[in-house]
């Protein structure tokens, strides 16, 4: 556990997350977290091999899957499956909180077998991106009984977390069959945007210091500029350009939390024309300027 790191997303370059999980020899990560409007960890698209789990039990939010919008509410669960595209939306105008645990499928591969007939049908199973478990349904609080004991008691413990794992995987497993399915038409044009998104991605990463346009990103993803705008616009809520400002300007973030530059240095090495536009932008998103940010958030 990179403890700087806890309740943030950190991404390799190709737009994966690097989970930040609690023993680095154990791929479980388990969390007590928070969200709210404007908060630097909401709406980042991102997506890992491990599948994810997280339960509402305070206020209320969205998740957004392959592009799909589902509303969390309090005592929902939702289960995000392996390797899609998604990220948390604050829409409570109070913090609302959660439980979320992020888990490798590997830890209740017990054998063979049991990754071939219970694991595999489920993580390849690309019409089901997410299970929600709403709060009323019949298995909704048992699920959610799980996380909280697993979040509380056995965070630290593999054992314990194997253990609650291969029982919340039963009640997915009851659910799978039932669970909301993507049109197998409409999963093969999601899987292909999925794919194209992640080199686009891939490419701001690589490229964001520089002079970025419309016609380089769809390139990177051997796509047309309109294609383009639609896949953005479907997966993350926001244009091409508009990702490629806000990822710089989380870029200009973790510099001003851990580095000294002056910001005309930031501006510069995250890919601003000047430290003024740069203020400008980094207010939109931020809803402080980049001194006042610095002031607020600056490690030490």
């Amino acid at each position: 556990m990179i403890e700087k790191n806890r309740g943030l997303i950190v991404k390799r370059k190709d737009g994966s997350e690097v989970v930040n999980y609690d023993d680095e020899n154990f791929p479980s990560y388990i969390y007590n977290g928070y969200i709210y409007i404007g908060c630097t960890w909401e709406r980042i698209p991102h997506y890992h091999e491990d599948v994810e789990l997280l339960s509402v039990y305070s206020g209320e939010m969205e998740y957004m899957v392959d592009g799909i919008n589902i509303h969390l509410k309090k005592g929902d669960t939702i289960f995000v499956n392996s390797g899609r595209i998604h990220y948390s939306i604050a829409t409570d105008p109070r913090v609302s909180q959660y439980i979320i645990a992020v888990m490798h499928p590997k830890i209740i591969c017990s054998s063979e077998a049991v990754e071939k007939t219970a694991v595999n049908p489920i993580i390849t199973d690309k019409t089901v991106p997410f299970v929600h478990f709403k709060a009323a349904d019949f298995d909704a609080p048992l699920i959610r009984q799980f996380m909280v004991e697993m979040e509380r008691d056995a965070k630290k413990n593999p054992f314990q977390i194997t253990k609650y794992f291969f029982e919340i995987w039963d009640i997915i497993m009851h659910r799978f069959t039932d669970a909301y399915r993507v049109h197998i038409r409409s999963m093969e044009e999601i899987d292909d945007h999925n794919a194209k998104l992640k080199s686009m991605m891939f490419f701001i990463d690589e490229h964001y210091k520089e002079r970025i346009t419309l016609k380089k990103i769809a390139d990177a993803g051997g796509v047309s500029q309109t294609l383009c705008n639609q896949i953005f616009n479907k997966f993350t809520e926001k244009s091409p350009i508009e990702y490629l400002m806000q990822f710089r300007c989380r870029k200009v973030a973790d510099l001003l939390q851990t580095g000294t530059m002056p910001m005309t240095e930031i501006a510069d090495v995250t890919g601003f024309s000047g430290a003024s536009y740069m203020a400008e932008t980094f207010k939109k998103y931020f809803n402080m300027t980049p001194s006042e940010f610095k002031k607020k958030f600056r490690r030490a």
